[in-house]
């Protein structure tokens, strides 16, 4: 394995890869912040929608088809994962800055992943590490 997470105690938990070692704490108040990441990004789309003169109707498409309506709704979906995904990576950085002292990207470079799939696996460990929600971790 590339890397790994090691429970400490219940509040403190140590990453180790290659001959580094990062201790850390769980943060709750980091499980409220991802509890609101859908709310924050939606928020963020709609205001700068509004910058351009514009409302989340203005991208859905309406179409008529033997008497009926149809609303297509796929570009404000796409454009909702968008903005979802750009608050992700903030919060990531922000969460590696402060525990790692580097972006996501260069702590997955310094790791050595370079998969999408284990990319996401660390996200999701990491995540759960920090939020107190990994139960199956190695003490």
């Amino acid at each position: 394995m590339k890397y790994e997470f090691i429970k400490i105690d219940n509040d403190n938990y140590k990453l180790k890869y290659k001959e580094k070692e990062f201790e850390f704490k769980k943060d709750v108040a980091l499980m409220n912040e991802f509890q609101g990441l859908n709310a924050k990004a939606r928020n963020k789309l709609i205001i700068d929608l509004a910058k351009e003169g514009l409302t989340t109707k203005d991208l859905t498409i309406k179409k008529e088809e033997n008497g009926k309506t149809y609303y297509d709704n796929t570009n404000i979906r796409e454009m909702e994962k968008n903005y979802l995904n750009m608050e992700s990576l903030n919060m990531f950085d922000r969460i590696t800055n402060k525990y790692f002292k580097m972006s996501l990207l260069e702590l997955i470079d310094d790791i050595g992943i370079n998969d999408e799939n284990e990319v996401e696996e660390f996200s999701t460990k990491l995540i759960k590490v920090l939020t107190g929600k990994e139960e199956n971790l190695p003490s």
